[in-house]
């Protein structure tokens, strides 16, 4: 860091001379640096200016992209109505035919039922735990004679401990044959209640326990071994047979049981694989599994036995196997399943049956559209009608998007290339604002339709009359009901205008098109210019504070050395005075 110090030996305030010369080259780059942030306030303003152009060619193309088909031409989206969508619901494809429809609902599709024959599981016993019947630890209590009598169930107690706490009260505790848990008093001639309101466990609610004319209690659904958490191949499961490890089918899916296999985990996989076409659901109450097809309709559930016995212990089929255990024969018992109903319907009088609730076009014959079915008709409903219609909802959105991007854009030419503006000038730019116009307001006789103008069709600028003089007449206005008329009259001709061959919006969108085209577009070659002016006024910049900086340093050693000399002259005056002094001594 240099350190200077001004005028110490002549008094001169030198540092502000050199701060002064200084200024004087500053105001070079003071003006070159207004220069540069000039180019960037036009730079933001071309910016924005393409955004505006931008947003109109995006609304442009809303229209434009129907020759691209499918969701993309919204003149070709329709829109389908119920006339009572509690009953049946619709949707529509392009490919729908406008036209109304009878439509009735007969009969619902539902679902095929299978159910265990018999209860797989074995009945409960002493060994049976408690947990995995579902009951909750908590308090359970007995009265005998009136006397309370309360025991604590926990974790780990089995129907054994339950049976054994309460025989110390004087009540019995037995698992019938059928699997129906019973309470009765030990001594002939006591009395027994069971359950008060502040037991915690749920024992006596879980398996509805109700008192008998003679006093006992019995519970409303019987309890079983096997739960939920029981691995199936295991020798205490609870199932009635043991079930080797192995191989079976539902639907199309074909299950794997191992040595680990939970009833819980080979649920949750039935339930997962979309090729079962079916969920599944361990019934505690009942001891039986129970399958439900996902598919609707009057077809069975596809179960086989493979290498493991499992369907056959869960009453589904009945197979034969050999000393090794290999299959020999099976068959599925179709008595076990409860089978869906097909779907009823009317179509304009004729009846029609589909194996789902959802009906497709190849069902129903109405092209193009699916129907769900969601509830019979009933006399009160009366007749039920579809309506399929084309849907004008896309399109008049699209044209209120362009009307306000087209205005957007004529606004946005006229305010940056006005007198004084920052793109003032920019004859590209004009002339673009004045074709885009052009096209809005002249006739289109090339598209063969009956349209010709877009004011035909509710697109049009307003028009100054002796009472409004202030109208403007450079924006456009949208008259919707007009749209909507013309587009019912001739919807050809409607979609000529705008977005076929030749059509006025085709033709507007190649002019914007123009203008935003990468290096060789307005918009990109003026950008380009004005990032070279950028980067030729910063050189200039760059280079002036060069020079500015070896300036001062030439200034300072200038001011430096005159110190240096009016220092020695000063030195030399003191020693030619005390030399005369010396000498008149």
């Amino acid at each position: 860091m240099t350190i200077s110090f001004s005028g110490l030996v002549s008094g001169l305030d030198t540092s502000s001379w050199v701060d002064a010369y200084l200024s004087v080259k500053q105001q070079k780059v003071t003006t070159l640096q207004k220069e540069v942030a000039g180019y960037n306030t036009v730079k933001a303003t071309l910016t924005d200016t393409r955004s505006t152009v931008s947003t109109l060619r995006g609304a442009l193309e809303k229209l434009t992209d129907a020759k691209f088909g499918g969701v993309f031409d919204l003149f070709s989206q329709n829109m389908v109505k119920s006339s009572n969508e509690e009953i049946f619901t619709a949707v529509a494809d392009s490919t729908a035919r406008k036209q109304n429809y009878d439509v009735s609902v007969q009969q619902l599709a539902t679902y095929t039922k299978a159910v265990s024959r018999e209860p797989a599981s074995s009945v409960a016993d002493e060994t049976t735990s408690l947990k995995n019947l579902g009951v909750k630890a908590g308090t359970f209590t007995a009265y005998v004679n009136g006397h309370k009598n309360t025991i604590t169930i926990n974790e780990d107690y089995t129907l054994g401990d339950l049976k054994q706490a309460l025989e110390g009260f004087g009540v019995n505790t037995e698992v019938g044959a059928d699997g129906v848990l019973k309470f009765s008093a030990a001594n002939s001639g006591d009395s027994i209640h069971i359950g008060a309101t502040t037991d915690t466990s749920n024992l006596t609610s879980l398996v509805g326990l109700e008192r008998q004319e003679d006093g006992t209690y019995q519970s409303t659904s019987s309890v079983y071994k096997a739960s939920i958490a029981s691995v199936l191949t295991a020798d205490n499961a609870g199932f009635n047979q043991v079930i080797k490890a192995g191989t079976f089918t539902i639907g199309d899916a074909e299950f794997t049981i191992t040595e680990n296999t939970t009833l819980s985990s080979l649920i949750s996989e039935i339930n997962n694989r979309e090729d079962a076409s079916a969920y599944a659901y361990w019934d505690d109450a009942a001891g039986k599994l129970s399958i439900t097809s996902t598919r609707e309709g009057a077809s069975y559930i596809n179960i086989e036995a493979g290498t493991s016995n499992f369907t056959d212990v869960m009453g589904f089929t009945t197979s034969e196997w050999d000393e090794d255990g290999n299959i020999l024969a099976s068959r599925m018992y179709t008595d076990t399943q409860t089978l869906g109903k097909n779907a009823l319907f009317t179509v304009n009088g004729t009846q029609m049956t589909s194996t789902s609730n959802t009906v497709t076009a190849d069902i129903s014959r109405i092209q193009g559209v699916t129907l769900t079915l969601n509830r019979v008709n009933t006399e009160e409903d009366g007749q039920t009608s579809l309506k399929v219609s084309q849907d004008t909802d896309g399109l008049v959105d699209a044209l209120k998007s362009f009307v306000s991007a087209y205005n957007n854009f004529v606004d946005k030419i006229d305010t940056v290339t006005a007198n004084g503006a920052d793109l003032h000038g920019e004859s590209s730019l004009t002339s673009l604002k004045n074709t885009v116009r052009s096209y809005a307001l002249s006739s289109n006789d090339s598209n063969g339709g009956v349209f010709k103008l877009l004011s035909e069709i509710g697109i049009s600028t307003s028009s100054a009359d002796a009472g409004n003089l202030n109208t403007d007449t450079n924006s456009l206005t949208f008259d919707e009901d007009k749209f909507l008329k013309a587009i019912q009259e001739d919807p050809d001709s409607v979609r000529a205008l705008l977005s076929g061959d030749n059509s006025i919006f085709g033709m507007m969108e190649d002019a914007v098109e123009q203008s935003l085209k990468a290096t060789v577009g307005f918009f990109d070659v003026k950008t380009s210019t004005l990032d070279k002016n950028i980067k030729n006024v910063n050189d200039k910049v760059t280079k002036q504070n060069k020079y500015i900086s070896s300036y001062k340093t030439q200034l300072e050693k200038k001011f430096s050395a005159m110190e240096n000399m009016i220092a020695s002259m000063q030195q030399n005056y003191s020693s030619f005075l005390n030399y005369g002094a010396t000498s008149s001594s």
